[in-house]
C-alpha cells in the first residue's frame, strides 16, 4: 500500500492510495487490521467468489480482495464522495469494483460470501441488526473492523443471533478487529 509517488516494492501487492481522497488512505489500524485478515484467508485459499465491502471510504480494502483473487467485489457507502475515490482508485490500481451508494445503517445490500465492515461499533450493530431479518444471504465469512478493544465483546455478541461464531480477535494499537465465520 502506498502513495503514488513512492515506487513499488518488488515482490508485493501493488495498491495505490494517494491520501486527500475519501476516508482512508491503508495508513490506519484498523484498515491494516482488515488487510491481514483478508491476506490470510487469501493464503488459505478462501479468496474464490464474490466478496461485498460495507462501507468502503476510498475503496481499499475492496481494492486488495480484488487484487487478491475475489471477484465480483462490490463496496457500499453513504457518501458520495467515497464512491467517487473508490472509482478512481480502482481505476488507478487496474481493478473492476462495482460500487453503489447506500445508507448501512437502514438496510443491507445482497451479501456475498464473504464480507468486510470497518466501521464504528455502533453501525456494526446496526448491520448484525439486519443480519436478523428474514431473507439476507448470511455471508460465511465476516471481517469485521473499527472497533475499540473494550468493545469488542459486545460486537462480537451482536452477530451470535445471526449464527456468527468468532474465530480470531486482534488489536493494533488503540484498534481491534474480528473474524467471524458462519458454520455451514
Amino acid at each position: 500500500l502506498r502513495p503514488s509517488w513512492e515506487p513499488a516494492r518488488e515482490g508485493a501487492i501493488d495498491l495505490v492510495v494517494d491520501p486527500g481522497q475519501a476516508f482512508g488512505t491503508g495508513a490506519h489500524p484498523t484498515t491494516r487490521l482488515c488487510l491481514e485478515y483478508l491476506l490470510e484467508l487469501a493464503e488459505a485459499g478462501e479468496n474464490d467468489g464474490a466478496l461485498v465491502d460495507l462501507g468502503t471510504g476510498s475503496g481499499v480494502l475492496a481494492i486488495a480482495a480484488a487484487k487478491l483473487g475475489w471477484s465480483p467485489v462490490s463496496g457500499y457507502d453513504h457518501e458520495p464522495a467515497a464512491i467517487e475515490a473508490s472509482a478512481a482508485n480502482a481505476s488507478v490500481n487496474g481493478v473492476e469494483l462495482q460500487l453503489h451508494r447506500m445508507n448501512l445503517r437502514e438496510s443491507l445490500p445482497p451479501l456475498a460470501p464473504t464480507a468486510v465492515a470497518n466501521m464504528t461499533s455502533p453501525i456494526l450493530k446496526a448491520i448484525a441488526t439486519h443480519l436478523r431479518e428474514p431473507a439476507p444471504e448470511l455471508p460465511a465469512v465476516l471481517v469485521l473492523s473499527g472497533i475499540l478493544p473494550n468493545e469488542l465483546d459486545d460486537v462480537a455478541e451482536a452477530f451470535v443471533p445471526c449464527r456468527f461464531v468468532e474465530h480470531d480477535r486482534r488489536q493494533l494499537g488503540d484498534w481491534a478487529a474480528l473474524l467471524l465465520r458462519r458454520p455451514l
